[in-house]
Parts: structure tokens; sequence; C-alpha cells
């Protein structure tokens, strides 16, 4: 079962700029309680972000993560 979500690419590429730039952001993102936990952390750094957006992104980074699984290590 695939969820569906809306993203607005411009935000999306706020929330990669946010992680990817951020190592401090990452590990607490990686430490946080809950989701929503880290959907708090990340709206801090992109304005008017919502759970719905930042889901989106979320999975969007976890099928990318996958993807690059399956093809093996990064050389």
């Amino acid at each position: 079962m695939s969820i569906e979500f809306k993203i607005d690419e411009e935000k999306h590429v706020k929330v990669l700029d946010a992680l990817l730039g951020d190592a401090d952001l990452m590990m607490a993102l990686n430490e946080a309680e809950d989701f929503e936990a880290g959907y708090r952390l990340i709206a801090e750094r992109v304005p008017d972000l919502s759970l719905e957006e930042f889901a989106g992104s979320m999975e969007m980074l976890r099928q990318i993560v996958l993807a690059q699984m399956e093809k093996g290590p990064v050389q």
C-alpha cells in the first residue's frame, strides 16, 4: 500500500538543504522521539512547512536511500 503526498518542490529542496547542510540537525532528527518532534525540528528551518509536506519529503528520502541500497555501496 502506498500513500501519495503532495510535495511543494521548493519546500522539498529547502528540507534537503537543511538536512544535508547541517550534520547536527540530521543527528537531532534521527534522535527525535517521534515523527512530530522531527517535523518540529525541520519546520524551524523551513517556514510554512506543513506536516504533510514534511512526510512527503521524508518518504522521498526513504525511496532514494532504498534505491541507492539496491545499487550497492557508494564509491
